[in-house]
């Protein structure tokens, strides 16, 4: 039988089905058209092709034998062993279903910009694997889809891949002007449903954190070599001592000490604000505890988004900053 992309998608369908069992003719056949023309091809017609591409696996491929199963006048067909395959799958149904999870969680990235082999890659490892395209997502993430540069994304992961350096033009949230970077792209990290790539700036030694949604254009920088990443592994302990994607310049990590309300402690204890998180001393009127991490912006609105509900007891020059923003919180409050 010729090896055409549309029998490829019958068999790979058929085959999906055999593995369950309890279809008939007809319903193959629904099952194989839905596929084909959800790729673009014309639906199967005539029962006589399933019945041949049944007798062509079950004929062909020495791992399986195709059973036929009658309930009256009814006919339906199954593999005899539901573990075997002539894809010679090593997954069973559980590590299937929690593969198409996998797949439906990357699918999140389907639709952004220079994206579209994604949908391709998708459509194609679900055939390949055997996986229902039918399944559904159980899982869910937090997303911004308005935010603004995430078009950047897949342009700024193919220059990390290819180790292209780039021309970024930035305006800050501090200045009113759009500045000209040199950038050798490293890593893409998210945080609190923002993206930021990490790499080095010309004219700097340290890691730059630059911001999707302050990005204004991106072009290739020609002429310049780019810096290989030969220092920092971004996947280990980088992101370790700090809460966020902002390492602090020339800072040292500290010691903060907290402390705690008794409502809020059992959230605190359950969701630690830090991985160094240790419990201190304990009152009637809450917890200290402690953490050691470097002091950031993201550590900051952290706490602050705690209210009332955690103290900054230590150090001094972090406890009077948090003082000073909650108190020009209250004066907003004041009429």
């Amino acid at each position: 039988m010729p090896n055409t992309k549309s029998s490829d998608i019958r068999y790979k369908v058929l085959d999906r089905c055999l593995r369950r069992g309890g279809y008939s003719t007809v319903m193959l056949m629904e099952e194989v058209s839905k596929e084909l023309e959800f790729h673009g091809y014309e639906p199967v017609t005539a029962l006589n092709t399933i019945r041949n591409d049944l007798r062509y696996i079950d004929s062909t491929y020495p791992n399986v034998t195709i059973v036929e199963n009658k309930s009256g006048r009814n006919k339906t067909y199954a593999y005899e062993d539901s573990n075997s395959s002539i894809y010679k799958l090593q997954f069973n149904d559980d590590e299937l279903g929690q593969l198409s999870q996998c797949m439906a969680i990357l699918s999140q990235f389907e639709g952004m910009p220079q994206m579209e082999w994604l949908k391709s890659f998708m459509e194609r490892f679900k055939l390949s694997l055997n996986i229902d395209p039918d399944g559904k997502r159980v899982v869910g993430f937090d997303e911004n889809k308005y935010l603004v540069g995430r078009e950047y994304f897949s342009r700024l992961l193919s220059a990390i891949s290819n180790k292209e350096v780039l021309k970024i033009l930035y305006k800050s949230f501090k200045d009113a002007a759009v500045k000209t970077m040199i950038v050798h792209p490293y890593y893409i990290k998210e945080y609190n449903n923002r993206w930021f790539l990490l790499g080095i700036t010309e004219g700097f030694e340290t890691v730059s954190t630059i911001a999707f949604d302050r990005i204004e254009g991106i072009e290739s920088m020609e002429g310049v070599s780019y810096r290989a990443n030969d220092s920092i592994d971004f996947n280990d302990d980088y992101f370790t001592d700090m809460i966020g994607v902002t390492k602090p310049l020339e800072e040292k990590k500290h010691i903060v000490r907290l402390k705690v309300r008794s409502g809020l402690f059992p959230y605190i204890e359950t969701k630690p604000i830090h991985e160094t998180q240790k419990i201190k001393a304990k009152d009637d009127q809450g917890v200290e505890i402690e953490v050691e991490l470097y002091i950031n912006y993201e550590l900051k609105q952290l706490l602050l988004s705690y209210g009332d509900g955690i103290k900054v007891i230590s150090p001094k020059f972090l406890r009077e900053e948090m003082k000073g923003r909650l108190q020009r919180a209250l004066e907003e409050y004041e009429f």
